[in-house]
């Protein structure tokens, strides 16, 4: 390389650098791509399961897309490579011939990160895509360790701020309440945990939610998003469901918690939740969930509220009535 070329190299560096999350920082590496002479297209994608096998493969679009992966045109190709792949950069060819570039971000970070360049690119420019994707690899895993909850590993309630809106932005200009499947929000939240913490310590309290954000990892999809929201409470946005299959998937999980021998003995859970509107904020999807789940806690608690079926009238002290 010359001193150029170096120069260059390093100004990229610094300019991933400064990006505090994956999404910025994705944003950031795709741009850069794209101005790259001979490059025709550049398509990101979060992969999550086991790739051999196949039918525990999720493949997701970046940025966030709800849409199913048989949509895409790079299916075949991604799959193929996944194979075959241990992380790195690779040049490879379409079901046509023409020239891809299969970058792998394989570090045991979930999800498994893939990145791709349709194009023929010249020496100097391969060159610094490795060297960019070794440094991309680097700040993918750095971000993640700060994305995510320390004890229990789900991701974290700054990360739900910024996926929520991602789901959302997603969902703007189609007719949300017209598509059977959609996006939900749930706040599930552990039934009288201070009493663990008081009776057998805060060790225990860990156990349990450790326990607890096992059985969600369990429960739940690959296409779901986890969350530990703070203290005993957590977050799921489920997608792809309609409103029975929504309501089937929370009863499932409060059932597994309650038949869950925990360390402390017999946990319960209440939850609230409400659908994803592409209209509403995030902080008022956020309202609606915590209110059917203050409903389901002060009406026996080990049970599940959909805030758009709640009965007229509900309200919490001082609050207006919901509808």
């Amino acid at each position: 390389m010359s001193h150029q070329e170096i120069k260059r190299v390093f100004e990229l560096s610094a300019m991933l650098f400064a990006h505090n999350t994956y999404q910025s920082l994705t944003h950031a590496i795709i741009h850069y791509f794209n101005s790259l002479d001979g490059v025709e297209e550049v398509a990101a994608y979060e992969i999550f399961g086991d790739v051999a096998k196949s039918e525990d493969v999720l493949i997701r679009r970046f940025p966030i897309s709800l849409d199913e992966i048989d949509r895409d045109d790079n299916l075949n190709l991604i799959m193929r490579n996944l194979a075959e792949s241990r992380g790195g950069v690779s040049l490879t060819e379409g079901e046509a011939g023409e020239p891809w570039i299969f970058l792998d971000v394989f570090n045991n970070v979930k999800p498994r990160r893939v990145i791709l360049l349709k194009g023929a690119l010249n020496e100097t420019d391969m060159a610094i895509i490795e060297g960019l994707h070794r440094i991309y690899s680097n700040q993918v895993a750095l971000l993640d360790s700060k994305e995510r909850d320390a004890l229990t590993h789900l991701l974290n309630r700054q990360t739900l701020e910024v996926t929520l809106n991602d789901i959302i932005v997603f969902y703007r200009g189609k007719d949300v309440r017209s598509q059977p499947k959609k996006s939900w929000i749930a706040i599930l939240d552990i039934d009288f945990f201070k009493r663990v913490n008081d009776e057998f310590g805060h060790l225990y309290g860990d156990e349990v939610l450790l326990h607890f954000s096992r059985l969600m990892d369990k429960t739940f999809r690959h296409s779901d998003f986890l969350f530990r929201y703070g203290g005993e409470e957590f977050v799921v946005i489920i997608n792809s469901c309609d409103e029975a299959a929504v309501e089937l998937t929370l009863q499932r999980f409060r059932e597994t918690v309650e038949a869950h021998a925990f360390p402390s003995g017999n946990i319960t859970v209440s939850i609230g939740y409400t659908l994803i509107d592409r209209i509403a904020p995030p902080a008022l999807l956020m309202e609606y969930a915590d209110r059917a789940l203050y409903y389901a806690k002060e009406h026996g608690r080990n049970q599940v509220k959909n805030f758009n079926t709640m009965e007229e009238g509900v309200t919490k002290e001082g609050d207006i009535d919901l509808f």
